[in-house]
């Protein structure tokens, strides 16, 4: 009994549900550590992982997130979108440069 719950265990995680499709950088999941410890719990996909984020080199841009205008002034891509991230307690979110 014990195997064939682990097999049926392993088999869902082997499926895992990811079709490999593009991912909506803007939607909202649960924030790295990092954000979390500063107070951040959501994130916008793109913004997830803030060692990406917060070590963004490229060059500035003026961007828009879902509240509003931003400027970047130092961008990053994701899934082939340039932007940054910008914070509104809890939330962080990705600007796309215009």
């Amino acid at each position: 009994m014990r195997s064939i719950v682990l097999a049926l265990v392993l088999s869902a995680f082997a499926c895992g549900g990811d079709d490999g499709g593009p991912i909506d950088v803007h939607a909202l999941a649960a924030c790295d550590a990092a954000w979390i410890r500063n107070g951040y719990t959501e994130c916008e996909a793109a913004c997830v992982n803030s060692t990406i984020a917060l070590g963004a080199m490229g060059v500035a841009c003026q961007a828009h997130t879902s509240r509003g205008a931003v400027s970047c002034s130092k961008t990053f891509m994701f899934e082939g979108v340039t932007g940054c991230c910008a914070s509104y307690t809890p939330q962080v979110l990705f600007g796309e440069c215009d």
